[in-house]
């Protein structure tokens, strides 16, 4: 599908997704004009793709359209893909995009990551730090040049971390976000163990302005959650259903149904549920359960502070 027109319909949405994955060789700053723009536009889950041609404007002048034509209600959020090589500094960004209130920086698998990926992604945290609410880093990896410190001590609503690297149990006592998530991390850096003694320190108050904690990573075994559990002084909680892999949810709300579903409804994974206390009068509670799956079996931690 092609347009030549600007289309300014603000019923839609229009995805400002930054990839410069298939542009040209000379398409190294924002300043680049692109022969052809394609643009997502999303609409009731539906996405979109239309391909405009240029207008005479720059990459960045681009950015800035799209911005000014989605909806005015919706909050305004970027993707960054930190491995291209397009060259930006902090008041090029800071001119091109608003006041952003989410942003995802996505970083390239672990084992090819660069000087030029960490330096990227920290003149995009400086730029757009000041106002962000949610974080989002995926494959991020974590060490002598990219830390904790370049993000973890920002006044944030919500963070999420997704396939992280070298990440330590005493990374997350200085995280100061409200609701936070760890995706797919490695038990062998953060273990059951490690995860207790962030719960001890909890209990005698450490981040007090946590609200919630969500960690999950792949397994082929059932954890021992006794482990989990020692010396917190936790009460039982009893037990419900384990909720659903959003994807699956998703998938049904669509219309679609997965062909293990039946099997699925016989073996319901069941989540159990216990109440900490800390220092400051908090009660919260843990939820631990191992979702099983036809593809890989994944265990989770779920800590809900009470209000």
């Amino acid at each position: 599908m092609s347009d030549n027109k600007f289309e300014e319909n603000r019923h839609y949405n229009y995805e400002t997704r930054v990839n410069y994955n298939g542009f040209p060789e000379n398409m190294t700053t924002f300043n680049s004009l692109p022969v052809k723009v394609k643009v997502h536009k999303l609409f009731k889950r539906r996405v979109f793709i239309l391909t405009w041609s240029n207008q005479g404007m720059s990459l960045g002048e681009w950015i800035k359209h799209l911005f000014s034509i989605s909806k005015p209600e919706k909050s305004s959020s970027a993707d960054f893909h930190v491995y291209n090589s397009i060259e930006f500094d902090i008041p090029t960004l800071r001119n091109i995009f608003p006041k952003l209130e989410s942003i995802f920086i996505f970083f390239c698998y672990p084992e090819a990551v660069n000087e030029h990926e960490k330096l990227s992604a920290q003149i995009f945290l400086k730029a757009f730090l000041p106002y962000v609410q949610q974080l989002r880093l995926d494959r991020i990896r974590l060490g002598k040049h990219f830390s904790i410190g370049d993000f973890g001590m920002t006044n944030l609503k919500k963070l999420e971390m997704y396939r992280p690297c070298n990440l330590k149990v005493e990374d997350l006592k200085t995280l100061n976000a409200e609701n936070i998530t760890i995706g797919e991390t490695n038990a062998d850096e953060i273990t059951l163990q490690n995860l207790n003694h962030f719960f001890k320190l909890w209990i005698s108050g450490s981040n007090p302005k946590l609200k919630e904690l969500k960690i999950w990573w792949y397994t082929r075994t059932n954890p021992d959650w006794i482990v989990l559990l020692k010396e917190l002084e936790a009460d039982n909680a009893g037990e419900e259903t384990a909720p659903e892999d959003p994807m699956v949810l998703l998938a049904r709300e669509e219309g679609y149904v997965w062909l293990n579903e039946g099997e699925a409804a016989q073996n319901v994974d069941v989540a159990k549920k216990f109440i900490i206390r800390n220092s400051r009068g908090f009660a919260a509670q843990m939820k631990c359960y191992t979702r099983t799956s036809s593809f890989r079996n994944t265990a989770h931690v779920e800590f809900t502070v009470s209000i």
